[in-house]
């Protein structure tokens, strides 16, 4: 049995623009595919290795005529405590500042500079090397009048924040001693020696001590927390 047919062949011609418009479709769906599936986890760029900041030392300096020199600028101590309290409402006080003080300065105002920072949660550090205090426990401090002396690693020598020499360390202790005479009580030297100093150089230090009038030594260090 025989069934009609009623398809006849399709001759003529074929409209391309649908196929075209569908590849270019299927194309703009592949080069977009990473923007549209968002694809959990965190992302590494594997580039070339960053350049660190640079990182500007951030300098107190104590003046002799008075001053305080903070980034370029003086200020009085008035002026100085003002700044510290707008930076610290900001939240723009530095965390550690290099203090030095210029040769000649008072030292009770070197004391409050020193204290103002302290204060505001500002580490201070001295010019020079990191220094290591050794470990010990408990520290009986002398009743005395005392004078602070560091010494880094390298052997350098530090006398009210400044870098001195062996002769210029000699004449300020002696002149130490000499202002401290009319109290009647000797004077103690604190020396805060780090912890791998070679212990010929802190017996020079001592006798540095010695030949200007100190007959008192007391070597500053951390307490130690695990006995």
């Amino acid at each position: 049995m025989r069934y009609p047919r009623n398809a006849k062949i399709f001759r003529g011609q074929v409209d391309a623009a649908p196929f075209a418009g569908v590849f270019f479709l299927l194309l703009l769906f592949m080069l977009l595919f990473n923007t549209h599936v968002f694809i959990p986890g965190v992302r590494v760029d594997l580039g070339g290795k960053p350049v660190a900041p640079e990182l500007i030392a951030r300098t107190v300096k104590v003046l002799r005529s008075g001053s305080i020199e903070f980034e370029g600028s003086d200020y009085s101590f008035l002026q100085f405590q003002t700044e510290l309290k707008e930076r610290a409402q900001k939240g723009t006080v530095p965390k550690r500042v290099i203090f030095e003080n210029e040769p000649g300065t008072k030292e009770p105002f070197v004391d409050r500079v020193q204290q103002l920072l302290l204060g505001q949660g500002v580490a201070l550090k001295s010019p020079g090397a990191r220094m290591e205090l050794p470990e010990a426990t408990g520290f009986p401090g002398s009743p005395n009048k005392r004078v602070v002396v560091a010494m880094n690693l390298n052997g350098q020598k530090f006398y009210q924040q400044q870098l001195v020499t062996d002769e210029l360390l000699f004449q300020k202790l002696a002149e130490a001693v000499r202002q401290n005479r009319p109290t009647g009580t000797p004077l103690t030297m604190v020396l805060q020696a780090d912890r791998n100093v070679p212990y010929g150089k802190i017996t020079d230090l001592c006798e540095i001590a010695r030949k200007a009038g100190i007959d008192e030594v007391t070597f500053a260090h951390r307490p130690n927390l695990i006995e």
